[in-house]
């Protein structure tokens, strides 16, 4: 009987156009959508260039070096002139102001001289306090050196920072350069050797990259990365919509009444219908992983890389199949009218796709939903599939979610044994 119900929803599928159109085209337009709306978006994550405006009071040593490194610094768009003409503090502020640049750095008049006097002084300090110079002893109560940073209203808090820790440094820099001129100045003054360096550039050095297995460069997360599993595994939930209208239209039309009737027919039938929709959400599976690996590339995006761990993909694959065919049962078992299932089935598909991380990624939501999201059967599968893809995972890492697939797979499919053996007839 289990062939049998195979057979007979394979029969039911392929002669119904919009169920097929359902689990094979709308998955494959939705990434494909999805990926063209969101890739700008990730790219503005992980690729964002500020546009910043420069107005320079100094014009001497300092200034010149602030402009010259943040011009040549990642992520930063250095402008000193709009329109054609070098802008005032005043007219800056108002470009910013108006959102037509993200920020605006302010070097005042004379910032040279002032910090060149204030490194000169704590050199003649250092000297003065062991009495090899006289010194000029810099009062406490000397205002610093201010230089001012405006930001656009609606700049992120980690580009201000990022913004601000990059002109401290710079700052720093030179101010140490400085000093070392200082300090040779005054060891001349004493009759000792003055020429001296201190290069602290080969000291450290720091390099970024993804981390990941030694064999295999890292992948970062990007629209492809994140779509292709997100929305597939979105499609394999919805395949409650074909299994649940044919489940109830039999109920309606008499067919279940016929096989309840048979002894014995529960477990074969539910098993049966298990099987073959399993089999359409890997089939799903398959078909979006090809289109992240060829039709992508093919319309300007990204390959979808899928690591190195394929028994850790098939695994997943078939645990988010069971989990999304479960599902369905149960919504097609405890729900009598067409309309009930297939609203709440669709509402609630879209309420775990959204609580999982498949419309936004879960780092970008707000914290209360970070702390629900764990809870979502979409967001096991897809953390399984990052873990893979992204991080290059052995089956060990990705067991825990696969356990917890599986698990809500049985107790979906035998709750809906259960259901479907004690609804009374009619």
């Amino acid at each position: 009987m289990v062939l049998a119900t195979i057979w007979k929803e394979f029969l039911l599928l392929v002669r119904d156009p919009g169920s097929l159109a359902l689990i094979l085209l709308m998955p494959l337009i939705l990434v494909i959508v999805m990926t063209s709306i969101q890739s700008n978006a990730f790219r503005a994550l992980q690729e964002t260039e500020i546009d910043i405006l420069l107005v320079d009071e100094d014009r001497d040593a300092l200034s010149a070096v602030i402009e010259s490194s943040l011009h040549d610094s990642p992520g930063i768009n250095l402008v000193s002139k709009a329109e054609g003409r070098t802008l005032t503090r005043d007219q800056a502020r108002q470009l910013v102001q108006q959102g037509k640049y993200q920020a605006v750095v302010i070097i005042p008049e004379s910032a040279t001289a002032c910090l060149q006097k204030k490194t000169q002084s704590a050199a003649d300090n250092i000297f003065s306090s062991y009495g090899s110079a006289a010194g000029s002893v810099e009062k406490k109560d000397d205002p610093p050196v201010k230089l001012e940073i405006l930001f656009e209203p609606t700049i992120k808090a980690d580009y201000r920072q990022t913004v601000a820790a990059t002109l401290e440094k710079l700052i720093a820099g030179v101010q140490f350069e400085w000093f070392i001129g200082a300090m040779q100045e005054q060891l001349g003054k004493t009759g000792k050797q003055s020429e001296f360096t201190v290069d602290f550039s080969g000291m450290i050095q720091v390099d970024q990259a993804i981390a990941s297995r030694k064999e295999r460069p890292g992948t970062e997360l990007n629209a492809v990365q994140h779509n292709v599993p997100a929305w597939s595994m979105f499609a394999m939930f919805f395949i409650l919509f074909p299994l649940a209208g044919n489940f109830i239209k039999e109920r309606e039309d008499g067919s279940m009444l016929r096989l309840r009737l048979i002894s014995g027919s529960h477990t074969p039938v539910i098993s049966g219908k298990f099987v073959f929709y399993l089999f359409v959400c890997l089939v799903q599976l398959a078909l979006m992983i090809c289109v992240g690996l060829y039709l992508m590339p093919l319309i300007g995006f990204g390959k979808l890389e899928l690591g190195t761990n394929g028994v850790g993909i098939v695994l997943t694959g078939l645990a988010v199949a069971m989990a999304a065919t479960g599902y369905g049962l149960l919504i097609a078992v405890y729900f009598k009218m067409p309309q009930q299932a297939l609203s709440f089935g669709s509402i609630s598909v879209v309420i775990l796709a959204a609580l999982g991380g498949v419309w936004v990624p879960v780092f970008a939501m707000p914290e209360i939903m970070q702390n629900i999201s764990p809870y979502s059967p979409l967001n096991w599968g897809l953390e399984a599939f990052n873990d893979l893809f992204l991080r290059s995972a052995g089956t060990s890492m990705i067991l825990p979610d696969l356990i917890k697939l599986t698990v809500f797979a049985l107790a979906a499919l035998t709750a809906s044994i259960l259901i479907h053996r004690s609804r009374n007839v009619g």
